[in-house]
């Protein structure tokens, strides 16, 4: 199954990524206008600057040379012993588990169990199961009873008392003394395979490295890790320069037929997350959704947000436009269909022709704009004076 494309919302963070196709528009029906119009992948660097015509009607760009900003380049270092632990993860991705039924448990173990709460000897709402899996040391028990199951014999019941916390959310249990008959059927144990050259050989593909040997290994999480940690710093930095430049900046207003593109698109992307995955929520209507998942108080207070962040994003947008058209900035078809391939390694499309097939030559538009956005960055970052934080 092909994995869902652009559009794909965060819960954490609703960090949506502008870039569902809406309606088609060809470049003849919107000469003036500056939503992502079908052209291909030689025209896009055409739109940079007819859009940068439109949006200079609307802002007029602060200094952005010479931005002074607070930079941490601590980040930017890699040690020895950030490789040994990324490898360690990906050893522990290897790892082995067996289920024993027998020996003693012990902090970090994962248990099969049976239990029943009592209080004043008798079990009580919701403290009874049977063949619960329980990690220990994960404090998703009181943490009475979770360090309580640490050192059990594998097979022999035990009473442990237990006293739940003066804030428990259920007052019936709150601050009360109760004993838990707790008996562990089972534990299982993790094995976790020795780092080797045989090890590395054999699961390379699998974790996704290019390495045979340990050695290999090693080099080449060292600059996977510096690359990503280089990746994060621009990010960081870009971030902070335009921070800076927002403070100058006052548009008069926003070309409005792109701005309801990027609400509709936004509302559009929520609804259709909705209709796939409400039902795993067990939520039936829309409102709820909003509420439950994403913390909004009703429709109304998303419909604001989305405007709210569409205009975060247009403006944004428009400011890297016009610098890339000041600083005859531009993007290469080749640029677009090297990045169109990585996105459709990633998102599980065969390549960037399968993508522009189902959703339009609109995205060369939207791939553009992201490979724009990425050299904007590195000329604002480039031409930043960083003093040390």
């Amino acid at each position: 199954m092909k994995k869902r494309f652009f559009g794909v919302m965060l819960a954490a963070s609703l960090a949506v990524s502008l870039t569902a196709c809406g309606g088609k528009k060809t470049s003849q029906d919107n000469a003036a206008s500056t939503v992502n119009k079908e052209v291909t992948a030689e025209e896009y660097a055409g739109t940079i600057t007819s859009n940068a015509d439109v949006y200079k009607q609307y802002v007029t760009l602060p200094d952005y040379k010479g931005v002074e900003v607070s930079v941490d380049r601590s980040s930017l270092t890699v040690s020895d012993d950030d490789v040994e632990s990324y490898i360690s993860k990906l050893l522990s991705q290897t790892a082995t588990t067996e289920t024993v039924t027998e020996g003693v448990t012990a902090s970090g173990d994962t248990v099969k169990l049976d239990y029943s709460g009592l209080l004043n000897g008798e079990a009580f709402s919701g403290g009874t199961a049977t063949d619960a899996s329980y990690t220990i040391g994960s404090g998703k028990f009181i943490t009475d009873l979770d360090q309580g199951l640490i050192g059990l014999t594998v097979g022999q019941e035990y009473n442990i008392p237990c006293t739940f916390p003066s804030d428990y959310s259920s007052s019936d249990l709150a601050g009360k003394d109760v004993i838990f008959v707790v008996t562990v059927k089972s534990i299982q144990k993790s094995t976790v395979p020795d780092l080797t050259d045989a090890w590395v050989a054999e699961n390379a593909s699998t974790l996704g490295v290019e390495a045979t040997t340990v050695a290999e290994l090693r080099s080449y999480v060292k600059d996977y890790l510096t690359s990503q940690a280089e990746s994060t710093f621009a990010s960081d930095k870009y971030q902070a320069v335009y921070s800076k430049l927002s403070e100058n900046l006052t548009p008069s207003g926003y070309p409005q037929e792109e701005l309801d593109s990027l609400v509709n698109t936004l509302k559009s992307n929520v609804e259709s997350e909705f209709n796939s995955y409400g039902s795993s929520y067990g939520i039936s209507d829309l409102d709820s959704y909003l509420s439950q998942v994403y913390g909004f108080e009703s429709q109304d207070a998303f419909n604001d947000y989305a405007v709210e962040y569409a205009q975060q994003y247009l403006l944004e947008k428009m400011v890297l436009t016009l610098i890339a058209s000041n600083e005859k900035i531009t993007v290469s078809a080749d640029e677009i269909n090297d990045m169109g391939a990585q996105l459709a390694d990633y998102y599980g499309y065969t390549n960037y022709q399968e993508i522009l097939d189902n959703y339009g030559n609109e995205m060369n538009s939207e791939v553009g704009y992201e490979v724009l956005y990425q050299k904007v960055q590195n000329f604002l970052n480039d031409n930043a004076v960083e003093s040390e934080s």
